[in-house]
């Protein structure tokens, strides 16, 4: 019992840092300016510039260990806002929405092969047979599109832990509710799908987590971008489309709306999945057309 308590809890952390930046669809970048920066200061006449800052799903000690320059943002910031609160509440939810509470079990809706595919890439990500039958298909979808994290200690997660300890006000831009609706959403066959293409990438999902933190470490928003595109080249071509949509296109509109309060306030720091920053419908164009200055600062 207390080993699937264990794995339960895992599972939770990694989905909701997954559910962070995961699966970003991506787009061209109209302007070469926007293609290099992680920490991009945002201002207008007469307010306090706060400041954006992209994140990656890591828990490299490297991506963990802010520069000078971003930690000195974070330390002045007025209030920290992320995608969503990693808080006890969040947790809670996503525990509970990612399983199957209505008495069916993965294997009969997936099938005996699909099933057995999927449960040995689940072994490989440590987790057991009898907790997989219990995870609802996207759940298992985005475990299996996450690298392996032994501490959970992703870099989101960090930065919710800083503003805690350091009594900083800390917001989230969406609600766990919405986030997970982009998934609960779907329906059962598209969930399969979604699964089914999960599970045909595995065998690449390490080197192409290595290529996307290659380049984030670089602060390569160009390269980002790439690597993703190549990406969402594979699989189901509708299911891909629609989650540009639901995942980025509609979360990057609804969050730079939702940033204006925050910004205006003063001195925000805001911290988001890097690849939500670049291209013509990214958060850096959308503040901009809202009449914000953006200034890569890092």
């Amino acid at each position: 019992m207390t080993r699937k308590i264990i794995q339960s809890n895992r599972l939770t952390c990694l989905l909701l840092a997954a559910l962070l930046c995961c699966m970003q669809a991506v787009y061209a970048d109209s302007k070469a300016s926007k293609q290099r920066g992680l920490l991009w200061e945002i201002s207008k006449p007469g307010m306090v510039p706060g400041y954006l800052f992209g994140t990656i799903h890591s828990a490299d000690p490297e991506v963990l260990r802010l520069s000078g320059i971003v930690q000195q943002a974070l330390d002045d910031a007025s209030r920290v806002v992320l995608e969503v609160l990693m808080d006890r509440d969040s947790m809670i939810y996503t525990s509970t929405a990612m399983l199957l509470t209505d008495g069916r079990l993965l294997s009969a809706i997936l099938g005996e092969d699909l099933f057995a595919q999927t449960a040995a890439a689940m072994q490989a990500r440590d987790i057991p047979e009898v907790v997989l039958e219990r995870i609802k298909p996207w759940a298992v979808a985005i475990t299996l599109a996450m690298p392996p994290t032994v501490t959970g200690q992703v870099l989101d997660l960090t930065l919710y832990q800083f503003a805690e300890e350091n009594s900083k006000p800390v917001y989230g831009l969406e609600t766990i509710h919405e986030q997970l609706d982009v998934f609960e959403g779907l329906s059962l066959n598209d969930q399969v799908a979604l699964l089914q293409d999960a599970v045909e990438q595995f065998h690449g999902i390490d080197a192409l987590h290595a290529d996307l933190l290659a380049a984030y470490k670089r602060r390569d928003l160009a390269a980002l971008v790439a690597l993703n595109e190549s990406a969402m080249k594979t699989g189901d071509q509708r299911l891909a489309r629609d989650f540009q949509q639901r995942l980025i296109l509609d979360r990057n509109r609804r969050m730079a709306e939702r940033m204006q309060e925050h910004l205006e306030a003063g001195g925000a720091f805001i911290a988001v999945g890097a690849l939500h920053l670049p291209g013509e419908q990214g958060l850096l164009e959308l503040l901009e057309q809202q009449g914000y200055s953006v200034r890569v600062v890092y």
